[in-house]
């Protein structure tokens, strides 16, 4: 591969929406031990909007300007020293983490340097938009099913179910033999959940709609409820979840879409013993060893092939377009995930 002096890449020059420079900066060299690597596709995920408002706890440029962007996939362009000849020039990659984003060197531009060990082959039959997204959304999948301990035949709820990480966790359940309880916010979505996999769904706004899934789902699981729940939503969702969770039960919180704060009732801890506990991606898969990093990789890549993990349908975008991008990543009701090609 040609290997240019320059390169382009999207900074950001303040945290805000309005921030935004398409600038030509040096393309860098692999030190030992890593990798140049020539991005071609990165997906837009919430993180990426904490990001541009400077609220995610993962991202702390040393300076500005920065360039975001946590998940992509591209091609080894050159081996640096000393690397172990386990991948090769022309290879496609993704990676475990491009740690490097943490400091504002992220994969918004074309060309970026990693750890040779954090790197994983692409299949040959799974595209650029599939592999893409093979961190942020699937690995949590399998993290919160692993964390929750379902046994096969318990029902886990998992709320905004439309989102590319609940249909996932649909088809994933369905997988590993564990029922499901879909959650959404529109009657329209009842019967295209049902239709991704989910055995049950409901549309959970009100207290009104609490009552009548606790009652529906205690009539499931003969009174005890559901096993345990994944939330995205923050705010009141959990309060209007908790009702369903069996005693002693547990609700994954991963993500904030209507606020950051959570409503709860000291009732559910107390006297039910509901436990809320968060989940994040970085430091659960930082605390495994590197090869079993790369394993869960190369697992969700093979899961995503066979289908298990179906990753979102895209809409292709200029990596130079990722402003108005991200204005379109929040609007209601989207199915399809954009990512920028590059």
């Amino acid at each position: 591969m040609e290997i240019p002096a320059t390169q382009t890449a999207v900074q950001v020059t303040a945290f805000g929406f309005d921030n935004f420079k398409v600038a030509q900066t040096p393309v860098p060299s692999p030190g030992n031990g890593e990798v140049l690597v020539r991005i071609s596709v990165r997906p837009l995920n919430p993180s990426d909007v904490f990001c541009v408002l400077g609220v995610y706890p993962g991202y702390k440029p040393k300076g500005f300007p920065a360039v975001l962007g946590l998940e992509g996939t591209g091609q080894v362009a050159k081996l640096g020293p000393g690397c172990s000849g386990r991948l090769a020039e022309g290879q496609r990659v993704v990676a475990v983490n491009w740690r490097q984003a943490a400091e504002g060197n992220g994969t918004w531009q074309q060309f970026l340097v990693a750890r040779e060990e954090d790197l994983v082959p692409v299949p040959d039959d799974l595209s650029d938009e599939a592999a893409c997204q093979a961190l942020i959304n699937p690995v949590p999948v399998i993290g919160m099913f692993q964390d929750l301990a379902a046994p096969q035949g318990e029902y886990v709820i998992i709320t905004a179910a439309g989102s590319a990480l609940g249909r996932m966790a649909l088809r994933y359940a369905r997988h590993i033999g564990v029922k499901t309880i879909a959650t959404c916010r529109r009657a329209e979505q009842v019967s295209e959940l049902k239709e991704a996999g989910a055995d049950e769904v409901f549309v959970l706004t009100s207290d009104a709609d609490s009552e009548a899934m606790a009652a529906r789902v205690s009539e499931l699981t003969g009174g005890k409820g559901a096993w345990g729940a994944m939330d995205s939503v923050a705010g009141r969702s959990p309060l209007l979840v908790a009702p369903s969770v069996r005693q002693g039960g547990s609700i994954i919180v991963y993500g904030a879409m209507s606020e950051p704060g959570v409503e709860w009732h000291v009732g559910q801890a107390l006297f039910r013993m509901v436990a809320l506990k968060g989940f994040w991606l970085v430091p659960w898969l930082d605390a495994q060893p590197i090869e079993a990093q790369r394993e869960m990789i190369s697992k969700v890549l093979q899961l995503m092939k066979e289908g298990v993990l179906p990753p979102a349908k895209v809409d292709v975008r200029p990596l130079e377009e990722v402003a108005a991008a991200l204005r379109d990543q929040g609007q209601v009701g989207r199915t399809d995930k954009i990512v920028l090609r590059g």
